[in-house]
């Protein structure tokens, strides 16, 4: 196991309590690791559990999506082997381990009409556990997810990649504003904070996440709604929608952000969370 840098986890709970959310912590044993989740919101309300991604912790990911407290209760997941409270233990991406460990967390709490939210690399074990086991689960929505398309590799290496080494290499902070620049609309002094020390001092894993094949997408029949940005080079929009809606056969809405990047600001993401409640209500009427 990887010796945690308490530097991140630092910045880790002054997103936390930023967010000024009453919230409690629960530390799980799975099969693969001690899992953290972070649960907030009206506990009368309808599950909605969250997954951030990589080089991410669950804190970043309730602020994305903070405007959803008021319609549900999150359950945020901490991912095994990222710079967050849970164990620093990697989980093989070539198999369906990711979904088992999913499935071990939401089947821990015994809930059915889960909504699950993946976020980048987020969606890669929501998709690997509706692969496994379905029934519990109502709803899906992925923004900006892994493992369906690959991305500009060239983009990703000019305007991500190489800032990101240079920043590494000099410790001057203009090459990570440029590098984080090129995935965030925008960005605040404790995200910029808690990335500059998981790039210091973080392994990040770089190994690349197997896209799934377009007959084992055929087979999930669970509604999923998909929201893209049209300036993501790691997941480019147009491109994801292609492939997602020759793969889903349940897809249920696609939204292309036409100004966001890899990670949209809050109130870009409120407004197409709206839209998506929209165009449900409509349907049902």
């Amino acid at each position: 196991m990887i010796t945690k840098n308490y530097n991140y986890i630092k910045y880790y709970h002054l997103k936390l309590n930023e967010l000024k959310i009453p919230f409690k912590e629960k530390l799980i044993k799975t099969s693969f690791g001690k899992t953290n989740i972070i649960i907030c919101g009206d506990s009368n309300k309808p599950p909605f559990f969250l997954v951030h991604g990589l080089n991410s912790a669950a804190p970043f990911a309730i602020e994305s999506v903070q405007f959803l407290l008021k319609e549900h209760h999150i359950f945020a997941i901490d991912l095994l082997g990222e710079p967050n409270i849970s164990d620093l233990v990697k989980i093989s991406k070539k198999d369906d381990s990711y979904g088992k460990w999913l499935l071990e967390i939401t089947n821990y709490f015994n809930i059915k009409n889960i909504t699950l939210c993946g976020i980048s690399f987020g969606a890669f074990p929501i998709l690997k556990s509706l692969l496994i086991d379905n029934k519990n689960i109502k709803q899906v929505f992925l923004i900006s997810p892994a493992g369906i398309i690959h991305g500009n590799i060239l983009a990703s290496i000019t305007k991500f990649l190489i800032p990101m080494k240079l920043f590494q290499l000099t410790k001057k902070n203009h090459f990570l504003k440029k590098c984080l620049n090129s995935i965030y609309n925008d960005f605040d002094s404790i995200t910029f904070a808690y990335l500059k020390e998981v790039f210091l001092h973080f392994k990040m894993d770089f190994s690349p996440t197997p896209n799934f094949k377009t007959e084992d997408l055929a087979t999930i029949k669970t509604p999923i709604s998909i929201i893209s940005s049209k300036k993501d080079f790691f997941v480019p929009g147009e491109k994801l929608k292609k492939k997602s809606e020759k793969g889903f056969n349940n897809l249920k809405n696609f939204i292309v952000l036409e100004n966001a990047k890899h990670v949209p600001s809050l109130m870009v993401l409120e407004d197409a969370f709206t839209k998506l409640s929209e165009t449900k209500k409509s349907d049902e009427n």
